[in-house]
């Protein structure tokens, strides 16, 4: 692989000029918004591109029949896709841990704080544990990506801030400090579109944002239909 970046289809180029390399990227939003798609959408592009990607998908949600959707050619793609499923936060470490020595072009974790969230539900001393646990396993996911030369996509979940009423990112100033690149995904309220947002970038402008809409083929652009 050659590209310094690994390309999404529009508006996702357009918005980010495509995922970089030796930096760890993070869509976040709400559930059902289609992180998982931009993952998915990712991956076989790296595929394509003759890489192999390490997938650690900790709530199931990779579904064999979406990448079959997408990609015609699924046979080949599933042979460069190595599947990891961890049930525990702690069999995340694990994984993580291993991943620093092995060969690879491209790695996923999709979501990275939904066992870390079952985690904090035990109480203030475990949380705490958790969350220098999740700030250790964030560093050695960007020391892969920055020694391996290679993108790292992480995705997490948000919850409402409801003093402020915002949607702020589980994991807190880790999970943002890490992540050198964060994307918003939410509803708009149009039947099936989505916004996607510029929350921090090394070289884009903050607040810069695209509507999408999630189809079989995978994303286009946002535009208006007639009922």
């Amino acid at each position: 692989m050659n590209s310094e970046k690994i390309l999404l289809p529009e508006p996702f180029h357009s918005l980010t000029g495509g995922i970089e390399k030796g930096a760890i990227t993070n869509f976040y939003g709400p559930p059902g918004v289609g992180k998982t798609n931009l993952c998915i959408l990712a991956m076989l592009e790296c595929v394509r591109s003759g890489g192999k990607v390490v997938y650690i998908d900790t709530e199931g949600g990779l579904s064999p029949e979406r990448i079959k959707q997408i990609s015609m050619d699924y046979e080949d793609m599933f042979k460069n896709i190595i599947l990891i499923e961890p049930k525990t936060f702690e069999e995340q470490g694990v994984v993580i841990n291993n991943l620093e020595n092995q060969d690879f072009d491209m790695l996923v974790l999709d979501s990275s704080v939904a066992l870390y969230r079952l985690k904090c539900a035990d109480p203030a001393k475990e949380t705490l544990e958790a969350n220098k646990e999740l700030s250790v396993q964030l560093s050695i996911l960007s020391n892969i990506a920055r020694r391996k030369k290679i993108p790292v996509i992480i995705t997490a979940h948000t919850f409402k801030n409801w003093e402020t009423g915002e949607n702020q990112i589980i994991g807190g100033d880790s999970i943002k400090y890490w992540s050198k690149s964060i994307i918003f995904i939410e509803h708009t309220g149009r039947m099936g579109e989505r916004k996607a947002t510029i929350a921090k970038h090394r070289s884009l402008p903050e607040g810069k944002s695209v509507k999408f809409d999630i189809v079989n083929e995978g994303i286009r652009p946002s535009g208006f239909r007639i009922f």
